[in-house]
């Protein structure tokens, strides 16, 4: 997972709180990143990097509210969008969270591994929820395979993704290690050949099926979803 540093916007004057993140997102060299946390909802700042930074960023939210929003912003090397370089960055993303949430769990540290878990949910939570709002019905629309195919399969597999992580947080909840490893172990035993099948048939088919400024516009509505 990327080290990213924290750029806390609610400590920086808001007449030159734009101009100064800008000046620290220009500094990040390729691979590296930050975590925006910010006082509001940072869409006009996201809508921003993607017009006059084409292709410059990805970024996903950590946590959205109520007190503090936190995104994951990174950079990349700048060029063409596409499906699966976006949407596996983020399973990637995902993965590291996880990570650390495990480690705090096993060091019996359970209010920080529920604090990680929150934004681990959440992340994969609306990973989930624009798959199935925009990815899929992309793939549907020019495959013609809605209730039958591997989109049909996604969708039914999304939800005991779903109900294993609400049980990890449980399990955190109640402080019980146990749980905790019982639920991921269910947890993985779906989300990873899932993602895998993600990551070899639906967003390379969805790359395929498009052509560059369709694909772009595709990536910019997962970007912002």
């Amino acid at each position: 997972m990327t080290i990213l540093s924290v750029l806390d916007a609610r400590q920086i004057p808001h007449e030159v709180r734009l101009d100064a993140i800008l000046q620290k997102l220009n500094s990040l060299k390729t691979g590296e990143g930050v975590v925006l946390v910010a006082p509001h909802a940072p869409d006009q700042l996201m809508r921003k990097l993607l017009k006059e930074f084409p292709g410059r960023y990805d970024f996903s939210p950590g946590s959205r509210g109520p007190e503090a929003w936190r995104y994951h912003i990174v950079a990349r090397q700048a060029g063409p969008r596409t499906v699966s370089g976006y949407l596996a960055w983020d399973h990637d993303r995902l993965d590291g969270i996880m990570e650390i949430a495990t480690k705090l769990a096993e060091q019996d540290q359970w209010p920080r591994a529920a604090n990680v878990l929150a934004e681990f949910k959440e992340g994969l939570f609306r990973h989930i929820d624009i798959e199935e709002a925009i990815l899929f019905p992309a793939f549907e629309e020019r495959t013609g395979m809605r209730d039958v195919g591997p989109t049909a399969v996604m969708r039914l597999e999304h939800v005991d993704i779903k109900e294993a992580v609400n049980d990890i947080a449980a399990a955190a909840k109640a402080k019980s290690l146990d749980d905790f490893e019982s639920a991921k172990g269910r947890l993985l035993g779906v989300l990873v050949e899932h993602n895998m099948k993600e990551e070899q048939v639906i967003y390379p088919g969805v790359d395929q099926m498009l052509d560059g400024a369709s694909r772009e516009q595709l990536v910019e509505k997962l970007l912002l979803g």
